[in-house]
């Protein structure tokens, strides 16, 4: 299954690492590092260009990737929930 987490990116569900809210948890020079080192590998999609509200971790084929969203956190938790999960 696929979870929808902006514009025209969706990203497989059972790939999921974890959801981080952008606003608290970029307050951690260790989260800013990480998006930092994260950004120069090329391991960053940008689901939007609006202001980022959270981040995806997915793992997958042997490689961690990060996908920059202008969906909140609970919005994308309610996603998950069920109601609104695609199959492709």
């Amino acid at each position: 299954m696929y979870l929808h987490i902006g514009d025209n990116v969706s990203v497989r569900s059972d790939r999921i690492i974890g959801i981080f809210d952008m606003e608290n948890t970029t307050v951690e020079e260790a989260t800013r590092n990480f998006l930092k080192s994260a950004e120069n590998k090329n391991e960053i999609t940008y689901a939007s260009p609006k202001m980022p509200k959270s981040f995806v971790l997915t793992e997958g084929a042997g490689r961690i990737d990060v996908y920059v969203s202008s969906v909140s956190v609970q919005t994308i938790r309610e996603r998950i929930s069920g109601e609104n999960l695609q199959k492709i």
